[in-house]
């Protein structure tokens, strides 16, 4: 398989980068309802609200260097067609939940940066090195910044569960098998 995309398939950095991402999204959605409706002192899978901030944090970084890689993968080799089975009013959705998705990639690990660096929380990476701070504590930016994340949050959730009403209405009700355009490919 190639690992750039070509016209007739996409490559493997593009599946990979694609579901590194939904990994980390589910985890982020996971660990930011979890730590928000924690009390202090609570045990959550083995692990308190401290150590969910702090991956949360840690994870939403990663996931910024993994966009990055993606968008750089994106302007490489060429996006394969689309899918002959969609209809032009799910091209236009998928086109505009794609740019959706690509703008939460950057938007909510760097508002999220912004909100904890601002509020003063900081950046406890991994739980191994605090990262330094290099905005101050700043009110007036940590409040946009958290409301940019949580407004994005919402309107990421959204594209999501589009994307996936197109993919599953595809591949469970009209079996056309749209799913395995983004599945690693098996050696015939």
């Amino acid at each position: 398989m190639a690992l750039i995309n070509t016209s007739e398939r996409y490559g493997s950095f593009t599946k990979i980068f694609h579901w590194l991402i939904v990994v980390m999204f589910a985890w982020q959605y996971f660990s930011g309802n979890v730590m928000t409706g924690m009390e202090r002192g609570d045990i959550v899978a083995g692990l308190n609200q401290n150590n969910y901030y702090n991956w949360h944090k840690s994870i939403g970084l990663v996931a910024l260097a993994i966009a990055i890689l993606r968008l750089l993968n994106r302007q490489v080799g060429q996006l394969p067609g689309w899918a002959p089975t969609l209809t032009t009013g799910e091209k236009t959705f998928i086109h505009r939940a794609e740019q959706l998705l690509y703008l939460a990639m950057f938007v909510m690990p760097i508002s999220g940066y912004f909100y904890v660096m601002a509020g003063g929380f900081g950046v406890h990476l991994f739980e191994v090195w605090r990262m330094p701070n290099p905005i101050g504590k700043i009110e007036s930016i940590a409040f946009i910044a958290k409301w940019i994340h949580i407004v994005s949050g919402y309107v990421l959730a959204a594209a999501v569960l589009g994307h996936l009403f197109v993919v599953f209405r595809h591949q469970f009700f009209m079996k056309d098998g749209l799913l395995r355009r983004m599945l690693p490919q098996r050696k015939s």
